[in-house]
C-alpha cells in the first residue's frame, strides 16, 4: 500500500530516478514542483511543502534551470548527498516489504495547468515617448531579472532621471512572464492595490485569489497564504513604480515580498523604499539596488538632437546637466545662453527653491565636493538639515549631491558663496590628511599662498597618494606668484604631466628648469626630461641626459640615486642588463645614504625588472614583493604590473592574471593612463594563453586606445605584437602578418635591440607556422642578431632551435 510508506519517502523515491540529469543543462518537467506533485500523486502545494522541508535537512537541492520545452527557468530539485544514500534504503525498503510505493512517472505531463495554458496577461506599460542610450542599465535590469541572486531590483535616482522610463523599456523587451505595473500614488491604500491586483489575477486565471483580493478582506496571513500558492512558479513580474510617494502601502508590500514566491519584483524610487532594510541588499543579498545617473553624452546629444537642438549648444547643455533627461526635454530655447537660463530655472524651480536656508547652505556645500563625503566634513549647524536633504547616501556613512544636481547648484552661487564651501571643505581635508582634495579646494577657495606650500613642501605625498588626472586637472592651469615655492611648483606640475602622458607640456615646464646654470633644480629638471625620453623610447637622448644629470648632481646622493635609477632603466631597455643591475644597484646605496627609503624601493623594483630580462623570474618577485610593502598605490600599479609579467614567464597563469587585473583597477582609480595601457598589453598576453582571443583583442584595442593620445612606442609595439599573436592562435595569418609589421614599423628609427629582437622573432615563428619558410628563415636570422647583441642568450638559444629545424 501506498500509505506504507511518507510523502517525503515518496518523493525520494521518486528523485531517485534522475540522479544522472543533475549536471545537465536542461531539467526535466518530472523534478518540478507540478511534476513531483503529479507523479506523487499530491497537490502542488503539499509538495512544496514537503520539498521545503527536504531541502531544509539538507535531503534535497534546489535551483533554478530550464525545464524541456519551457521558456523561462523553473525551480527543479535533485538529491543531495545525504538525499542519494537515503533514497537507496526507501528504495531497498520498497523492495524487501513489496510495497506499492505510489509514485508512478507516466502521469506526468509537461501541460500546465488550464490556468495558466491562455494567453499571459500583463497590465499596460507607460507609453515610451522616446529611449535613449542606457544600454549598461538596461542590461542590468535584464540580467537581474533573468538571474536568480536576487528576487527584487530597486532602481533609485532623483525626479526626473528616467527611472520609469528604464523600466518601461525593460519590461517592453521581457518575454515569458505576466508583468503587473503599478504607478503608485501619495493616497494609495492597500484596499487600491488589492484591487488592481485583483483584476490582474482574474485576467490571469487565478480566480480564488481575485476572489479574495476583490473581496475587502483584511487578512494579510490568509492572502499571504494564496500569493505563495499562486507565484511559486507562474512566471509574474511586480512592478512598483514611484514607490517611496506611497506610504501607506509599507505594511502591505512588506507581507506581498515575503509571500510572491519565485515572482520578481521591480521599484523604482527617489528615496530608500521603507519595505525592505539595508541589510537585505548587503547581508542576505535579497534586493539589488540600482543608483540611476544621467544619460551619458551621446544619449544625451540625441535627445537634444530629436528636439532640433545641435551643436555647441547641446554639447554645453549635456555638460551642464550631467545628463539629466526631464530637464533636457524643458528646454525650448535653440539660443546657448537662454537655453542655459532654462536648465538652471528648471533645477532651481523643481530641487531648489523651496528648500529653507539650512537645506539650500547644505546642497550649496555638497556641490564643492569631488567625492563623497562624510557627517564630519559638515558643519555641526547644518548636519541635523541632512536628514531631510537630497544629498543621497552612496556608502555607509558617506554622502553626495546627485551627479546631475552638482552643476546646476554650483552655477546658483555667488563668488562669495563658492568660496566660503571651498574653504570649508580644505580644512575637512586638512583634518583628515588628504593633501590631494585639500589643495583642490585651497585653489578654488583663492587661499593661494597655501596652495603654493601645500605643493612645494607635499610634492612626494600628492604624487604617490590619490588621482594622478585630477592632480593635473587642478595643477594644469595654476601660475606660482612667489617666487621662493615657483621651481618646486613647476616641478610638481611637470612630473604630474609626465604621468598622465601629457609630454609636451611637461618638456615645456622642465626646459627652464634645465637651462639654469647648474645645481639640483638643473639635476632635477635633467632627470625629469630623461624619463620621459626614456618613456618615448629616445634612449640616446634619455642617456645623454641622464648623464649630464649626474654630473649635475655632485655631492647630493638624493640626485645620483635619481640619475643612476635612470641609466639603469635605459640600459635594462637597451639589453645590458650587467650594467643596468650595476647602476640600480648603486642607485639603491645612494638612496640609502640620502635616508630616501623610496628611492631604495624604486631602485629594487627596477633590479626586478633586470631579473625578468635575465630569466630570474623568482628573484624579480622577490623584489617587487619588497616593494609592495612600502609603496603607495600609484607606484602600486606598476608593481602589479611587473609582477604578473614574472608570474605569466613562470606559467603561474591565475596568479599573473590577478596581478594584471589589480593593476588595471589600480591605475584607473590613480588616474594613470599610460600604467593601464601597459597593463592591459601585458593582461592580453596572458588571456591568449588561457584561450580568450577575443577578451586578448578587446584588452589591445583598449591599450591602443589610450596609447594613440601618448607617444610612448614600445607600448604601442607591444600591443601590436600581441594583437598579432593572437590572431596567429587563430590561424588567422594575413592578420596576424599585418598587426606583427604594425609592430616593426612601430619601432623604426630607436636603438631598442631587444624589443626589435623579439618583435621580429614573434614575426618570424607566425611566417614558420603558416608556412613561409623562407621569409621565416630571413625573419628569424636577424631577430637573432639583434639579440645576441645584447646577449640575450635564452633567447638565442631559442631561435637557434628554430633555425635548426628550418635548415633541415
Amino acid at each position: 500500500m501506498a500509505g506504507d510508506i511518507t510523502v517525503s519517502e515518496r518523493i525520494l523515491y521518486h528523485l531517485s530516478n534522475y540522479v544522472k540529469h543533475e549536471d545537465k543543462y536542461e531539467s526535466p518537467f518530472d523534478v518540478t514542483q507540478d511534476g513531483i506533485s503529479q507523479a506523487c500523486a499530491i497537490s502542488r502545494a503539499h509538495a512544496a511543502i514537503e520539498l521545503k522541508k527536504l531541502k531544509a535537512a539538507g535531503i534535497v537541492d534546489e535551483r533554478l534551470a530550464h525545464v524541456r520545452r519551457g521558456k523561462t527557468r523553473r525551480k527543479v530539485y535533485f538529491l543531495t548527498f545525504s538525499g542519494k544514500s537515503k533514497a537507496a534504503d526507501v528504495l531497498q525498503y520498497v523492495k524487501n516489504n513489496g510495497i506499492v510505493p505510489g509514485v508512478d512517472a507516466s502521469k506526468v505531463t509537461p501541460e500546465l495547468p488550464q490556468k495558466a495554458k491562455g494567453a499571459k496577461r500583463s497590465t499596460p506599460l507607460p507609453t515610451l515617448r522616446g529611449f535613449y542610450g542606457r544600454d549598461r542599465e538596461l542590461a542590468s535590469v535584464k540580467e537581474s531579472l533573468s538571474s536568480g541572486r536576487s528576487r527584487i531590483l530597486s532602481i533609485r535616482g532623483i525626479a526626473g532621471i528616467g527611472k520609469t522610463t528604464l523600466a518601461a523599456k525593460a519590461c517592453s523587451e521581457l518575454s515569458g512572464y505576466r508583468i503587473f505595473w503599478y504607478s503608485a500614488k501619495p493616497w494609495d491604500s492597500p484596499k487600491s492595490l488589492s484591487d488592481a491586483l485583483g483584476i490582474f489575477f482574474l485576467d490571469n486565471g487565478a480566480k480564488k485569489l481575485s476572489a479574495f483580493l476583490s473581496s475587502g478582506k483584511s487578512g494579510l496571513s490568509e492572502l499571504s497564504f494564496l500569493l505563495n500558492e499562486e507565484l511559486s512558479e507562474n512566471g509574474y513580474l511586480f512592478v512598483f513604480d514611484d514607490i517611496d510617494v506611497a506610504s501607506g502601502l509599507g505594511d502591505f508590500l512588506k507581507m506581498f515580498r515575503h509571500s510572491s514566491g519565485s515572482a520578481k519584483m521591480m521599484v523604482t524610487s527617489e528615496s530608500q523604499p521603507i519595505f525592505y532594510e539595508p541589510s537585505d541588499v548587503v547581508a542576505k543579498n535579497e534586493v539589488m539596488e540600482m543608483e540611476l545617473e544621467g544619460l551619458d553624452k551621446q544619449a544625451a546629444l540625441e535627445l537634444l538632437r530629436s528636439r532640433g537642438i545641435e551643436g555647441s549648444v547641446a554639447e554645453e547643455l549635456a555638460r551642464v546637466t550631467n545628463g539629466h533627461p526631464l530637464s533636457l526635454e524643458m528646454v525650448t530655447q535653440p539660443g546657448q545662453i537662454e537655453a542655459k537660463y532654462q536648465v538652471s530655472k528648471f533645477f532651481e524651480d523643481k530641487f531648489y527653491s523651496g528648500l529653507g536656508e539650512s537645506e539650500k547652505a547644505l546642497l550649496q556645500l555638497s556641490s564643492v565636493f569631488q567625492k563623497p563625503f562624510p557627517t564630519d566634513a559638515i558643519p555641526k549647524e547644518l548636519r541635523q538639515a541632512r536628514k531631510g536633504s537630497m544629498l543621497r547616501e552612496v556608502m555607509p556613512g558617506r554622502f553626495e549631491i546627485h551627479s546631475s544636481l552638482r552643476g546646476s547648484v554650483y552655477d546658483l552661487m555667488t563668488k562669495e558663496e563658492r568660496i566660503k564651501w571651498h574653504s570649508s571643505a580644505a580644512d575637512y581635508y586638512l583634518r583628515c590628511g588628504d593633501q590631494q582634495e585639500r589643495l583642490y579646494h585651497l585653489i578654488r577657495a583663492n587661499r593661494l599662498l597655501e596652495a603654493e606650500m601645500t605643493m612645494a613642501r607635499q610634492g612626494e605625498e600628492l604624487l604617490s597618494v590619490g588621482n594622478i588626472q585630477r592632480l593635473w586637472a587642478v595643477l594644469s592651469d595654476f601660475v606660482p606668484s612667489k617666487p621662493k615655492y615657483a621651481q618646486a611648483v613647476n616641478l610638481l606640475k611637470a612630473r604630474t604631466a609626465s604621468l598622465v602622458g601629457e609630454y609636451d607640456s611637461a618638456l615645456s615646464l622642465l626646459e627652464k628648469g634645465a637651462s639654469e646654470v647648474g645645481g639640483a633644480v638643473r639635476a632635477d629638471a635633467l632627470i625629469e626630461m630623461g624619463k620621459i625620453k626614456s618613456k618615448q623610447g629616445d634612449l640616446k637622448i634619455a642617456l645623454k641626459l641622464f648623464t649630464e644629470a649626474l654630473e649635475q648632481a655632485g655631492n647630493s646622493p638624493a640626485l645620483r640615486a635619481r640619475a643612476l635609477r635612470g641609466l639603469g632603466v635605459v640600459e635594462n631597455k637597451i639589453g645590458d642588463y650587467s650594467k643596468a643591475q650595476e647602476l640600480l644597484e648603486r642607485s639603491a646605496v645612494d638612496s640609502m645614504s640620502a635616508m630616501d627609503s623610496k628611492g631604495m624601493l624604486l631602485a629594487h623594483m627596477e633590479l626586478g625588472n633586470v631579473f625578468i630580462g635575465r630569466g630570474m623570474y623568482e628573484k624579480a618577485i622577490e623584489h617587487f614583493s619588497k616593494c609592495a610593502v612600502g609603496f603607495g598605490p600609484v607606484e602600486l600599479a606598476n608593481v602589479y604590473i611587473n609582477m604578473g609579467i614574472a608570474c605569466a614567464y613562470l606559467n603561474r597563469t591565475q596568479e599573473a592574471k590577478l596581478n594584471l587585473e589589480n593593476a588595471v583597477r589600480l591605475a584607473d582609480e590613480t588616474g594613470q593612463p599610460r600604467t593601464k595601457a601597459y597593463a592591459l598589453t601585458s593582461l592580453s598576453e596572458v588571456m591568449i594563453r588561457t584561450g580568450s582571443i577575443e577578451s586578448a583583442k578587446e584588452l589591445c584595442f583598449s591599450a591602443l586606445a589610450i596609447l594613440t593620445e601618448i607617444d610612448d612606442k614600445l607600448a604601442v609595439s607591444a600591443a601590436y605584437a600581441n594583437l598579432g599573436l593572437a590572431e596567429r592562435t587563430s590561424g588567422n595569418y594575413a592578420a596576424s602578418e599585418e598587426y606583427l609589421r604594425e609592430s616593426i614599423s612601430t619601432l623604426a628609427g630607436m636603438e631598442v635591440p631587444r624589443s626589435l629582437g623579439l618583435r621580429k622573432m614573434e614575426y618570424g615563428l607566425m611566417l614558420k607556422e603558416s608556412g613561409q619558410l623562407k621569409r621565416s628563415l630571413e625573419m628569424l636570422e636577424d631577430s637573432r642578431n639583434l639579440l645576441a647583441s645584447i646577449h640575450a642568450n635564452d633567447l638565442v638559444a631559442r631561435i637557434d632551435r628554430e633555425l635548426l629545424d628550418l635548415r633541415k
